[in-house]
């Protein structure tokens, strides 16, 4: 038996994760335990939660994997001065500044208090760490292996050959030529956090046009004989600018595409053009390198991870390429997921377990639930225990009504998938419309993600076989068959899409009998899934979250495990 822990802190969506024996018996991020969104800080929380979720203590751990291999950060130095001296210096400073952090980072891990000092540490590369956390959890035995982020080391982009539960690295792309800086840069120009806020963008996009395609070509190009992709630097400033002085873009893109979008200001028509060509460059770019990728691994099975495989049009464009026969994405593709890669890259066991599901957080006792429910204000809220929360959480949807739906273990990465959601039915756009405006509190030009039956999703989406690893992970668009789009209104985005979660019995039993419960009542075996979470919080975690966010919010009703929570006629949300 071997016990590995993986971690990824330091920088944005700090992780913990065990692998047991080639299996991957636990992961959660930080900020769902600390509830500070996209945190960076050591995850002690996050460590102890998995420790708990198998049953160890920290003695019985054989080793720690990090994230990242802190030396391999000083080829940054000719990357940077290659562009000149004067340009770069600034952002050469950062960077060292920077390693000598990652320098520290093992030493923060031995001085935590948590884990015993004499612990074995493995570094391991950034974007092995990403592409084992797809590779060495899919189904394949041979896969290309494409790797995709703002950066690791020093390395923005990668290719791997997975052969027989290895990887050898045939191709990468160096900064600062980068796929996700592209898109980050033209994030924050468009008003939005990057690192963050891209899948704003990428919804915005359905709404413009491409009026600005010839002026964002300028901005990066592909050579499909190097596989290299050059951006014009000229339009940027993260490879000359120490990181706290970055905007990412500079002056020349500004005169380029006019004023940048102050975050607050309206949403123009010139912004949504912007977005629209952004995710248009976007797309073709991305499968130009997959393309000479696979020229390099000819393999028809495919796995992708880094925080570039999040954009779910993006990955739509490579599952309907018909370059594969499979795709796989791992689930939390974004730097959360090297916590998973690392510790398989340095487990033992050297053993290779296919993930069933991405529900490898924590669960809580009916007495934890009864407790969180006891801090409720008596007599505001009426609190009801029932036998059947799947059919009482289906009857409350069939009476459009939006719920927060609270069981088993919490899912790991960026998509609510059925433990940690929000759910209503999907029959009517004003219900999409009061979930953004009222509930979430976020932009109106957001979609919402419809959770379907899997053995009726070819019915109402327009489905690639290419696909089926990944739809289940609400991690592809697919077109709403345009029969069915009057029927589920709320979940169809501008542009006829949806981004798709294909629900199974043995994979998500809890998600399956709710659905299978309203398609019963209402005939539709689709529901409008969103994130349990208010403005700017994480995924909620532990029931006092679940609470807290909905006696904060409109949420009509809170099923969590065997309890249903409704306000008192007249009582509105509170805010404290």
């Amino acid at each position: 038996m071997t016990l590995t822990l993986g971690l990824n802190f330091g920088t944005h969506d700090a992780a913990a994760a065990i692998v047991h024996n080639g299996t991957v018996a636990a992961a959660v991020e930080e900020e769902r335990l600390n509830r500070i969104k996209n945190t960076e800080v050591f995850p002690e929380r996050a460590i102890q939660a998995c420790l708990d979720l198998v049953g160890a203590r920290a003695d019985d751990l054989d080793q720690v994997a990090l994230f990242v291999d802190p030396k391999l950060h000083l080829l940054l130095a000719p990357s940077n001065l290659r562009y000149g001296t004067a340009a770069s210096i600034g952002s050469l400073l950062s960077d060292l500044d920077k390693y000598r952090k990652r320098r520290r980072l093992p030493a923060t891990i031995r001085s935590s208090g948590l884990l015993p000092r004499n612990l074995p540490l493995m570094p391991v590369p950034h974007h092995r760490a990403h592409a084992a956390s797809a590779y060495n959890v899919s189904p394949f035995d041979d896969a290309l292996v494409v790797t995709l982020d703002g950066r690791g080391e020093y390395e923005t982009a990668v290719v791997f050959d997975g052969t027989g539960g290895k990887l050898a690295r045939r191709h990468h792309i160096t900064y600062p030529h980068s796929f996700g800086y592209l898109y980050s840069a033209l994030t924050r120009y468009l008003g939005f956090r990057p690192q963050s806020d891209e899948y704003k963008v990428m919804g915005l996009a359905a709404y413009g046009s491409g009026t600005y395609t010839e002026r964002l070509a300028r901005l990066a190009h592909f050579d499909a004989d190097t596989g290299r992709l050059r951006l014009d630097l000229r339009y940027f400033d993260h490879h000359c600018r120490p990181s706290t002085r970055r905007t990412l873009y500079s002056a020349a893109l500004v005169e380029l595409l006019g004023p940048a979008r102050n975050p607050g200001d309206e949403i123009t028509d010139r912004h949504r053009d912007i977005a629209h060509t952004l995710q248009h460059l976007h797309e073709q770019l991305v499968g130009a390198y997959i393309a000479h990728a696979q020229r390099l691994v000819p393999r028809r099975t495919l796995c992708l991870a880094g925080g570039v495989a999040l954009n779910c049009v993006a990955n739509a464009a490579v599952i309907n390429s018909g370059r594969f026969d499979q795709v796989f994405i791992q689930p939390a593709a974004g730097d959360a997921g090297t916590s998973i890669g690392a510790a398989l890259i340095a487990d033992a066991s050297k053993e290779r377990q296919p993930l069933r599901d991405a529900f490898l957080g924590p669960a809580f006792s009916t007495g934890a639930i009864e407790k969180a429910l006891n801090g409720l204000p008596t007599g505001r809220y009426d609190v009801r225990f029932t036998t059947d929360p799947h059919h009482e959480a289906a009857r409350l949807l069939h009476a459009e009504q939006v719920i927060g739906w609270f069981q088993g273990r919490m899912e790991f990465g960026p998509r609510a998938l059925g433990s940690r959601s929000i759910l209503a039915s999907p029959r009517s756009s004003a219900t999409a419309v009061r979930i953004n405006a009222m509930i979430k509190q976020r932009e109106a030009f957001r979609p919402f993600a419809p959770a379907v039956l899997a053995e009726c999703a070819d019915e109402y989406f327009d489905l690639s076989p290419a696909g089926a690893l990944v739809y289940p992970y609400m991690l592809a668009t697919a077109p709403v068959r345009p029969e069915r789009r009057a029927e589920v209104p709320a979940i169809v985005h501008l542009d006829g899409s949806a981004r798709v979660q294909t629900v199974d019995q043995e994979n998500n039993p809890d998600l399956w009998r709710l659905v299978r419960g309203f398609n019963r009542l209402s005939g539709l075996p689709v529901v409008l899934n969103t994130s349990f979470n208010g403005a700017d919080e994480p995924i909620v975690c532990a029931p006092q979250d679940a609470v807290r966010t909905f006696s904060r919010c409109r949420l009509d009703a809170l099923v969590i495990g065997s309890f249903v929570v409704r306000r008192q006629p007249g009582e509105s949300p509170s805010m404290t």
